[in-house]
């Protein structure tokens, strides 16, 4: 962001939709857990009437638990970020 103050209105907004965490759930801005070194971990947003969600991650490569590099027994044939897909689907 050209303007720090961007970014707070965005949050302000509630428009912060995800940001990366490290292992212990802090926000992190560092790699690997943060690849792009996005500011205060940035990583999605949405639009200001929440229906349009921008994403840096990628969930449409790892949708599957066998695509994951860590994947609990638990998880079955889909992992955590298929969730996504599904809410988005139900919201409709």
């Amino acid at each position: 962001f050209s303007d720090p103050e961007d970014l707070a209105r965005l949050a302000t907004q509630g428009q912060i939709a995800l940001k990366y965490v490290d292992a212990q759930h802090q926000i992190t801005e560092r790699y690997p857990h943060n690849p792009n070194g996005a500011s205060q971990g940035l990583a999605g947003l949405t639009g200001a009437d929440g229906r349009v969600l921008l994403m840096m991650p990628h969930p449409e490569r790892v949708f599957r638990s066998c695509q994951n590099v860590v994947a609990e027994s638990g998880w079955g044939e889909y992992g955590p970020w298929m969730r996504l897909f599904d809410n988005a689907r139900k919201a409709l």
